[in-house]
């Protein structure tokens, strides 16, 4: 299973540092920046899923949206990636189907 924290914050006083302290706890916490303002964690089921929303629900800033989102792995890979031109990191590497970790 994997959860996505999708960040959408506003330019009131207060929300630049708000956000950058969620930022840091998502990192700190082993969130991966999918690409700019989306996190994403693997995690072993629903259970551990739970355990992670409710870590991240005391850093959720005021102002602004945070969206949460549990996929589970079939769901993550039916995910498509549309681009009109190919990535510095794709020529150099390839693009594969899936990566192993």
């Amino acid at each position: 299973m994997r959860i996505l924290v999708l960040l959408n914050p506003t330019n009131k006083k207060g929300t630049k540092a708000a956000y950058t302290e969620l930022r840091k706890f998502l990192i700190k916490d082993g969130y991966v920046l999918l690409q700019s303002e989306v996190f994403m964690r693997i995690t072993n089921n629903r259970k551990g899923a739970e355990k992670h929303l409710n870590r991240i629900k005391p850093y959720i800033p005021n102002t602004g949206t945070v969206r949460i989102m549990r996929l589970t792995e079939k769901q993550f890979c039916n995910m498509g990636l549309y681009q009109a031109e190919e990535d510095y990191q794709e020529s150099i590497v390839g693009i594969n189907d899936y990566i192993m970790l």
